[in-house]
């Protein structure tokens, strides 16, 4: 296999040449700037794969790889960014860039992998490829294809401006792409949006659609781990035990790219509540902060008995933060995760309250996050409760229409909903079945599942009376509920 080195500064390009040729049986050249690279491709028979800058004085890695494409086909490209490894938010298992330091035994392995498979295309981690062209501070557009499927995403200097498949566009559409896997790209550094469907940073959008795919993976019967991993996280100090303004703060609950999320209790009025804490790496960005403010605000704002309320939001000497009240029970990801059912009864409590809350927020022009099912969640007396629904950027909001998630909920719960003897529940099936179908007796929109809901409501009921936990002692038993990442 013949391999060719494209690094401006030569010292690091010969060590890298010389490295690949004491371990391997591969055929190496280096040269320093594209130019060169054109001009030894004139002359060459055959390059196999390309090992170049991203970009450098005298190197364009992007527009490089597109040229000697053209001239060799089937040419697979490895990219060497400069900018440092840690600077990542996402690794990828088998990936094809590699930041500096180069760790050169992943390399040897990647060039490996590459030799076994050279039949294929050259295909690349959707996600991976992207944080690298945002890391870079790249503008323009990238097309991904991986056969009938295409898709486009729009950068300007280093963030993600506007994505679009033929399905859907904004953060969704890299949701959809980031299911295909890898693909094939093309880079057009001219390229610009004709609108623009994403407003957030680019780290936080990558990692949202990273988390909720890692999520609803888990779900999938026989499904193979994903080879994207969240990297480290900066250390935060730990807040338990200590006080933070008129909060006493207990055990972390979780973590996530935003914030560190406590059990806590608000001591001036002797409530219990879920304290959310903007991470310190965050704290300096007046963007970061506004956008974690304005997100507790817009929660805030809403009185719907199935969405949990955000109590106060804040400053508490440097740093930003919200409360929020807190379940008792178990979340709808829990409950499937772990192979569990629920009744029909306590599914239909969910399908209505979940239509009734997001229902409510349409009819006010507020927009809602991408159902997550660690977000649902079903208290001890079969209530339904939705946590952190609502957002403020339209980056992070599920676009219209709503029938893609009325059918996700459907596929979900039929599954994991257990028929009982009672009256009428096969009514209860039914519509639940109903949810996953497409065509004219589909359900659309949240307004009209409602309804169905509401007509099947004195089949289950009101839900069973059940004792205060605080008189119980359940708080004592059991942990309370935080945002998941």
């Amino acid at each position: 296999m013949h391999l060719l080195i494209v690094h401006h500064e030569a010292e690091i390009g010969i060590a890298l040449q010389g490295m690949i040729q004491e371990y391997t049986a591969h055929t190496v050249d280096c040269v320093a700037t594209d130019n060169a690279a054109l001009e030894w491709a004139g002359q060459a028979a055959e390059c196999v794969l390309l090992l170049t800058q991203l970009e450098s004085e005298g190197v364009d890695g992007l527009t490089m790889a597109g040229s000697l494409g053209e001239r060799f086909p089937g040419l697979h490209t490895f990219f060497l960014p400069s900018y440092p490894v840690d600077a990542q938010r996402l690794e990828v298992a088998n990936t094809k860039i590699f930041p500096e330091p180069i760790d050169g035994e992943r390399l040897l392995q990647a060039i490996e992998r590459t030799a076994s498979a050279l039949a294929g295309p050259d295909l690349f981690q959707i996600i991976d490829l992207l944080q690298m062209c945002c890391l870079s501070g790249k503008s323009g557009g990238v097309q991904l294809v991986v056969g009938a499927d295409a898709g486009v995403v729009y950068l300007r200097n280093g963030e993600l401006r506007h994505a679009e498949t033929q399905h859907a566009r904004g953060l969704e559409a890299i949701y959809e792409m980031l299911r295909w896997g890898h693909a094939e790209f093309a880079y057009d550094a001219h390229a610009g949006p004709a609108e623009q469907s994403i407003d957030i940073g680019w780290d936080a959008a990558l990692i949202e659609v990273v988390m909720r795919e890692r999520e609803e993976q888990a779900l999938r019967p026989g499904a193979a781990g994903s080879e994207i991993s969240a990297a480290m996280l900066p250390p935060e100090p730990d807040l338990t035990g200590q006080e933070f303004g008129t909060y006493v703060v207990g055990p972390k609950l979780t973590e996530s790219f935003w914030d560190k999320v406590y059990q806590a209790e608000q001591t001036s009025i002797g409530r219990p509540v879920v304290l959310h804490v903007l991470r310190s790496s965050l704290r300096e960005s007046a963007e970061r902060a506004q956008e974690f403010l304005d997100t507790a605000s817009a929660n805030a704002n809403i009185r719907h008995p199935a969405i949990l309320p955000v109590y106060e939001a804040g400053e508490y000497e440097g740093t930003y933060f919200y409360a929020r009240e807190f379940v008792i029970g178990r979340t709808l990801y829990e409950i499937k995760a772990r192979g569990h059912t629920i009744p029909e009864t306590t599914a239909l409590r969910v399908v209505r309250a979940i239509a009734e809350a997001l229902a409510h927020l349409d009819d006010h022009g507020i927009m809602h996050a991408p159902l997550r099912l660690s977000r649902i969640f079903i208290t001890p007396n079969d209530e339904c409760r939705l946590a952190d629904v609502a957002v403020s950027s339209p980056g992070m909001a599920q676009l219209p229409p709503a029938q893609s998630e009325i059918q996700m909920i459907g596929r979900i719960l039929i599954p994991m909903t257990k028929a009982t003897a009672i009256p009428g529940s096969g009514r209860v099936l039914t519509l639940i079945h109903r949810m996953q179908t497409s065509g004219e007796n589909a359900i659309v929109t949240w307004s009209d599942l409602a309804q169905e809901a509401k007509k099947l409501a004195p089949i289950v009921g009101p839900p069973p009376v059940l004792l205060s936990p605080k008189k119980t002692g359940v708080l004592d038993k059991v942990k309370l509920w935080g945002k998941r990442g």
